[in-house]
């Protein structure tokens, strides 16, 4: 079975993602309803599995037949921002890497997991780079990125207006307050931030510069 994966840019996922958000949540209220979307509008089954990172190091997986996202059942019960965003994560996959599915008959899932963990290295690791690109894209759309960014520098006018130039780690820490409304973690929004260049944009904001 071959493992072929295209090599999408940012920008090109950027396109799944868009695509996504227009046809199944437009109105991009916050948090985005991944797993009410996953359930109700893409009809696919979230099934807890125990310990599945603890063998395997596998936070979740998408079936091979593209019908269940398999979760791990610590995270699902106890990480609410870590099982949105492998919940993301698979919904990644069935959307860029269907060709990768077709023909794919394990007997069990353990072997069908050790097969896709066995992939080439480099082909594997695109293949993940993809998921988490498009989770971060879908549940931190820019629009809405870029209004919480706003409003967090405006409200902290006070606070931070002494500084000339905020750094990239002034938006390392500010990830820990805009993360709240996306229900993800901060390392998400941070590297969100640093994806659509608003570190820089917004690097002279209390000079004037960016308003």
């Amino acid at each position: 079975m071959t493992f072929i994966v295209p090599h999408l840019t940012y920008d090109n996922v950027r396109e799944y993602a868009k695509a996504f958000l227009e046809k199944y949540h437009p109105s991009l209220e916050l948090p985005i309803p991944i797993e009410w979307t996953i359930e109700s509008d893409l009809n696919l089954h979230i099934h807890p599995i125990a310990d599945l990172y603890k063998i395997f190091r596998q936070s979740g997986f998408l079936s091979q037949d593209r019908k269940v996202i398999y979760i791990d059942e610590y995270q699902y019960d106890n990480f609410v921002e870590k099982y949105r965003f492998t919940l993301a994560h698979e919904v990644g996959h069935y959307f860029m890497h269907e060709s990768l599915y077709e023909g794919l008959n394990f007997g069990y899932e353990q072997e069908y997991i050790e097969w896709l963990q066995s992939r080439p290295r480099e082909a594997y690791i695109w293949f993940e780079k993809h998921a988490d690109w498009f989770a971060g894209q879908i549940l931190v759309p820019k629009d809405r990125l870029v209004e919480q960014c706003v409003n967090f520098l405006e409200s902290n006018n006070e606070n931070f207006s002494k500084y000339e130039y905020l750094s990239p780690e002034f938006w390392s820490y500010a990830s820990n307050d805009l993360a709240e409304p996306f229900e993800v973690n901060p390392i998400v929004v941070e590297i969100r931030i640093r994806y659509e260049g608003l570190s820089e944009k917004y690097k002279d904001y209390y000079k004037g510069v960016a308003r």
